[in-house]
């Protein structure tokens, strides 16, 4: 009995060990996978180590070279060249310097101007290590702030001066007189003499007059612009005699559809900016400029007149004598009358 008691006691004992033994083994395998795993996101962790390593190295590179050529890069200043804008309200001067400084602007949406600030860049020019950016700032002044106007010409430099007038109201059909008249008024001789500051005087490079909405002139280009200095001519003579000795210069033209804008701005360009001062691009828009200003007389193309009627040799006489019908050359915008003469009569013809 004690001999079976004893060989039961072994063989839980020898039992127990081999459980023990089973459950070592499974933790141990365990173990194993996780340190198996483990080794795993080391050499994952080293090799991400070591590709942000390359890339700070890339970086660090880079830097490096941006910092060499941020050296190198010329040092950079900039020249402003002030022109002020001045006119009665609506007269159309916001649209015309605005759409000079920004040709995408949205012209349609521009409410009455106290005062508007716009630049443009005219050209960059390098010279050595150092480049200057020359800019145009133009002050746009409202009808109703003259005063202001005035007292921001006494106190800084001022390069140009454009006065905008024009032919008609917002929505004007044709030229309205009494329009014109408030605008003389508004810039009378007692008036222009409180622009010409000595200040101006000094720094000012030129003086201008845009006599705008030249499209409510019926006639040619020439005729137009004839009649748009006539209504003007007392402002004129005014601003001639006041900015004396700086030039006038008169444009006639329309902001709305463009008409000698492109002629006036290249006028600023060349009476303000330096010599010095032009670079490629500049050079080329005033090239593209002028030749589009440029203009072909039709007269020039067209076949040498017929003589008058009367100096017509006769016909034969199974003919009548001939009957000739001349007309005016039209113009664009030119809505001058049909003229019809024969047989010495002229009369119009509608």
């Amino acid at each position: 009995m004690l001999l079976f008691v004893i060989v039961a006691v072994v063989l839980l004992v020898v039992t127990a060990m081999i459980g023990a033994v089973v459950v070592m083994g499974m933790k141990a395998s365990k173990l194993g996978s996780a340190l198996e795993q483990s080794e795993a996101k080391v050499r994952a962790l080293e090799e991400a180590q070591h590709g942000m390593e390359e890339r700070l190295a890339r970086a660090e590179h880079e830097a490096k070279h941006y910092r060499e050529k941020l050296e190198q890069r010329p040092e950079s200043t900039r020249k402003t060249y002030r022109i002020v804008a001045l006119g009665m309200k609506g007269t159309g001067k916001t649209s015309l310097t605005l759409k000079w400084a920004n040709p995408l602007a949205d012209l349609s949406s521009i409410d009455g101007t106290k005062s508007e600030h716009y630049e443009r860049n005219v050209s960059r020019v390098q010279t050595g290590n150092e480049v200057t950016e020359h800019v145009f700032e133009v002050l746009d002044w409202g009808g109703e702030h003259m005063a202001s106007a005035v007292q921001e010409m006494s106190t800084s430099d001022v390069q140009g001066l454009l006065f905008v007038v024009d032919l008609g109201g917002k929505d004007a059909k044709a030229v309205e007189p009494a329009r014109i008249q408030a605008q003389l008024r508004d810039f009378s001789p007692e008036s222009l003499r409180y622009f010409f500051v000595p200040r101006l005087m000094a720094s000012c490079k030129t003086v201008v007059l845009f006599i705008n909405k030249s499209d409510l002139v019926p006639g040619t280009p020439a005729q137009i612009e004839e009649e748009a200095r006539r209504l003007f001519q007392p402002l004129i003579t005014n601003l001639a005699k006041q900015a004396n000795p700086i030039e006038l210069k008169v444009f006639v033209g329309s902001a709305n559809s463009g008409h000698s804008t492109h002629v006036l701005f290249a006028h600023f360009v060349e009476k303000i900016l330096p010599s010095d001062a032009y670079d490629d691009q500049l050079l080329q828009r005033l090239k593209t400029s002028k030749e589009t200003s440029k203009s072909i007389s039709l007269i020039s193309l067209l076949a040498p007149p017929l003589p008058p009627a009367d100096a017509l040799t006769s016909g034969p006489s199974f003919m009548p004598k001939p009957s000739i019908r001349l007309v005016t050359l039209r113009g664009p915008g030119d809505t001058a009358s049909f003229i019809q003469k024969a047989t010495g009569k002229t009369k119009d013809v509608a």
